[in-house]
């Protein structure tokens, strides 16, 4: 036997939650009643905590993943238009900036919420775009003047998001609490009739090694020597 492994990651420990409290529906709980009540109510916090977190982070990816959209479309945009306007291929943007596309593309948010606009309000001062080009630039600005508050309510999510961790790592903090206090007890419950209620919730069977051992090969028998023939005896000697 082996004791239930806890750790400290929070899908190792909600599901070590989990198996502990469905352990205890197997067994005689009364002398920890309330122990256990109040892991159970732990366990029900951290669920609700953690489920906060990851809510919160999946907005923080959608609102990234939509302003990288928007940043590649502008790029996109205004690359394809320079380039059929007489620009070059490899860098249409050299004429109007410091970045070439590449660098455009990975800018993090809150430069490509600075660089962007800039670059645009460039490309709009120039004295010979053709009709196609001056169609990228007016495209662009629309999405440029999202930027900023899209930025901020990314900045916004991440410190929600931040906040959500926080709280959850403080009702981790609970649950290991609550936790030691039902081990603590489910102990001391031996003396009082109850040996067995510790390892009922907190051991579990070793696991079985998975790698079989071979068999030792056994040698091939043998193949059995022919049978000897004795040799056939000479002819005798004719007489006249």
């Amino acid at each position: 036997m082996s004791t239930i492994a806890v750790g400290k990651g929070t899908t190792r420990q909600l599901n070590a939650g989990v198996a502990i409290l469905a352990a205890a529906r197997t067994v005689d709980t009364r002398l920890i009643k309330d122990r256990l009540a109040a892991f159970d109510r732990a366990q029900h916090g951290y669920v609700q905590a953690q489920a906060k977190v990851q809510q919160a982070e999946a907005e923080v990816e959608k609102a990234h993943a939509q302003f990288l959209t928007e940043q590649q479309s502008v790029v996109d945009t205004l690359a394809r238009a320079l380039v059929a306007d007489g620009q070059p291929l490899r860098d249409p943007f050299a004429a109007f900036g410091n970045l070439h596309t590449g660098a455009l593309m990975r800018l993090a948010p809150a430069d490509a919420a600075k660089a962007l606009p800039e670059l645009v309000a460039a490309i709009r001062r120039s004295k010979a775009l053709g009709k196609g080009t001056l169609q990228a630039v007016q495209s662009a600005e629309k999405v440029t003047r999202g930027m900023e508050p899209a930025l901020a309510r990314l900045e916004t999510l991440r410190t929600a998001a931040r906040d959500a961790r926080a709280t959850r790592d403080a009702v981790a903090q609970a649950w290991e609490l609550a936790l030691g206090a039902l081990k603590r007890g489910a102990r001391a419950a031996a003396d009082d009739g109850a040996p067995n209620l510790y390892a009922t919730l907190f051991e579990r069977p070793a696991r079985a090694s998975t790698k079989a051992s071979k068999p030792t090969p056994q040698p091939s028998p043998e193949p059995p020597s022919p049978p000897v023939t004795a040799p056939a005896p000479a002819p005798e000697p004719a007489t006249s």
